[in-house]
């Protein structure tokens, strides 16, 4: 006798509690973390510099009963300025899919995510590109001609890393805080002899980024590992990460914006006020949606407005070739 079968009792349909998208976590992403946010009131302006010996120079002196003081002062150098770049990205959805979508989508939701990792992405590989590479800060060093390079039986991280600390140190009487490695570079470090010896027997061996920030006696300990795709649209799919595999950064990087306290960098962010008020968006973002008659569809919209900036070179030591692929 017949029975209905297969497709006769189901149609299949896209599941409403289950999709799947490829994009990075937000902790991937570190950029803002090392060169810390100042809010500013302005798109642009100048900020004021110290000249650093005036504030090491011993000048103090005794004093006799009723003779002045030993006096001085300090200048300042040429201000620093900053400028806010416009970030913007945008995704048009047609109104005929937005009212014909079936209740699993969202269109313009997964258009504000979209949109969203656009912007971060943007701002990542620019930080990547401009700040963790050779030549920029105080002092680079090379694997291999500095120091011995880092591998699971080779190389010393923790009395490499107080070598370092002192660099800075020396030069500007501050000791970093920030370690900023990428993804590569943390796998060589947690399994180095001298790492996994110190702490073979805390947590059933596994070794943090937290453990690892106390061994080097830093408070922040930052691997960065965000991807990017390489390719074109329409070519082979290629991921690779932002920052350089072999490389990492040792750097001070102010808990918070400070009148007489430098920063390796700082992210200086415009937050623009809205509908002609003095206060601007929270979010590090705008996310705007409207309608557009002549495309009969709806924009979303996403802006930034930041200046990523060196502001103390010498507030940070930058490692290249930390490893040989040897050692990886």
């Amino acid at each position: 006798m017949p029975q209905p079968t297969g497709s006769d009792l189901h149609i299949d349909t896209y599941l409403s509690n289950l999709g799947v998208a490829y994009m990075n976590e937000p902790s991937a992403y570190i950029a803002d973390r090392v060169f810390p946010v100042v809010p500013v009131n302005h798109r642009s302006d100048l900020y004021p510099i110290y000249q650093k010996d005036y504030w090491f120079r011993d000048e103090a002196k005794k004093r006799a009963p009723l003779t002045e003081s030993a006096g001085g002062g300090f200048e300042l150098e040429d201000p620093g300025t900053y400028y806010c770049h416009k970030w913007s990205f945008h995704q048009d959805l047609d109104d005929d899919d937005i009212a014909n979508q079936d209740d699993v989508f969202d269109l313009e939701d997964d258009a504000t995510s979209y949109v969203t990792e656009k912007i971060r992405l943007r701002r990542e590989r620019e930080w990547g590109a401009n700040y963790f590479l050779s030549g920029v800060w105080g002092n680079s060093l090379v694997g291999g001609t500095d120091f011995t390079q880092w591998g699971a039986n080779t190389g010393n991280p923790i009395t490499d890393m107080e070598d370092w600390k002192t660099l800075i140190h020396q030069a500007t009487g501050l000791m970093p805080n920030t370690f900023v490695v990428s993804r590569r570079v943390h796998q060589i470090v947690k399994n180095n002899d001298e790492i996994v010896e110190r702490y073979k027997y805390t947590k059933g061996g596994v070794i943090t980024a937290e453990i690892l920030a106390s061994i080097f006696e830093i408070d922040r300990y930052i691997v960065g590992s965000a991807l990017y795709a390489a390719n074109s649209e329409g070519l082979t799919e290629d991921l690779d990460y932002i920052l350089d595999e072999y490389s990492a950064l040792l750097v001070y990087a102010a808990p918070r914006p400070s009148r007489r306290r430098p920063s390796g960098g700082y992210t200086f962010r415009w937050r623009r006020p809205r509908n002609g008020g003095k206060t601007g968006a929270r979010l590090p973002y705008t996310i705007k949606k409207w309608h557009i008659d002549e495309i009969d569809g709806v924009r979303v919209e996403g802006n930034m407005y930041e200046d990523m900036q060196l502001i103390a070179a010498d507030c940070g030591v930058f490692i290249g070739s930390i490893f040989s692929d040897d050692e990886s």
